[in-house]
């Protein structure tokens, strides 16, 4: 027993939660609808801020998972084998089989995840500034705010974050082994 829920398929890849992302859906959800979404939104009932809550926990959650997809994908397409992606407290994992085949390759799996991520800020972002009401602007803007603050945080240069396997692949190609 690893403590995993595995919820189906996504276009073939297997898709886990582990029973501690629970704990991070809690901690989001009362601290959005206690402290964020009350200080943009004052207008707005007790109960509305908490839909917002757990609606924006859902999509932060929604949005990780699209992130490690993008890997998976991207992994399937260099001719890697999945083994399926984990939702963890830390965020997520999509789990590989077998070795990068070339620098190239690595780059793009590493790469494609924050792609989707940025993708989804700009989304976010986009919506938040679309003049929609206050509930809406509210957990759109926060999406795009928590997708761009992933988006750099996965982007430093160290592993297992994405920015060290990006440069872990350059460092492959310039020096060759």
């Amino acid at each position: 027993m690893n403590g995993n829920l595995t919820l189906g398929r996504l276009g073939g890849v297997e898709v886990r939660i582990h029973w501690s992302l629970l704990v991070v859906f809690t901690l989001i959800v009362w601290s959005l609808a206690a402290t964020v979404f009350p200080s943009q939104n004052p207008e707005l009932s007790d109960g509305v801020h908490l839909a917002m809550g757990v609606v924006a926990a859902l999509l932060f959650f929604a949005s990780v998972l699209l992130h490690e997809l993008g890997h998976a994908w991207q992994a399937r397409r260099e001719g890697l084998e999945i083994e399926g992606i984990t939702l963890w407290i830390f965020g997520g994992v999509a789990q590989l089989k077998g070795q990068f085949p070339s620098p190239g390759a690595e780059f793009r799996i590493a790469i494609a995840g924050p792609v989707v991520t940025l993708v989804l800020g700009v989304g976010f972002v986009s919506l938040a500034l679309a003049g929609l009401p206050s509930a809406v602007d509210g957990v759109a803007a926060w999406l795009g705010y928590i997708n761009f603050t992933l988006l750099v945080f996965n982007l430093i240069p160290a592993l297992p974050l994405d920015g060290g396997r990006v440069l872990r692949a350059a460092l492959w190609r310039a020096r060759g082994d």
